[in-house]
């Protein structure tokens, strides 16, 4: 009498598929790692520089106000004084610029109108000269 022998195969629990899922799942964990990562240095350079940026506002303000306060200090009227006169040099400089382009404009017609006269003579003179010689 041969005895029946009943092999049992075991499969294993771990299996290549597993291993590759496992190692899948570990690079996408790592990925999302670095990206956070990379995503926090972002916002941080953010803030940073926000801050530099805040730093040199208020460093400008307080170079402005140091201006507002001359050396010097002058009272009001003195002031007032100062900006009439300034005033009337901007109204003279504007008055004198207007001068300046109004002859400049009307020289440049004079010119064009010398150089039109110039040239009609000489076509009056060619036509003469043509008429002679025909």
């Amino acid at each position: 009498m041969v005895a029946e022998q009943t092999v049992v195969v075991q499969t294993p629990v771990i299996t290549d598929t597993v291993i590759i899922a496992a190692l899948a799942i570990l690079g996408v964990f790592i990925l999302y790692l670095m990206l956070r990562e990379v995503r926090l240095m972002k916002t941080i350079n953010r803030k940073v520089e926000l801050d530099l940026e805040r730093d040199k506002l208020k460093l400008l303000q307080q170079h402005a106000e140091a201006k507002n306060f001359p050396f010097t200090r002058l009272s009001p009227e003195q002031t007032a004084e100062i900006r009439s006169v300034e005033d009337e040099n901007t109204g003279l400089e504007t008055g004198i610029f207007a001068k300046e382009k109004l002859i400049e404009t009307r020289l440049s017609r004079l010119e064009n109108y010398v150089k039109t006269r110039k040239l009609d003579n000489m076509m009056g003179k060619i036509s003469e000269e043509e008429k002679k010689v025909k």
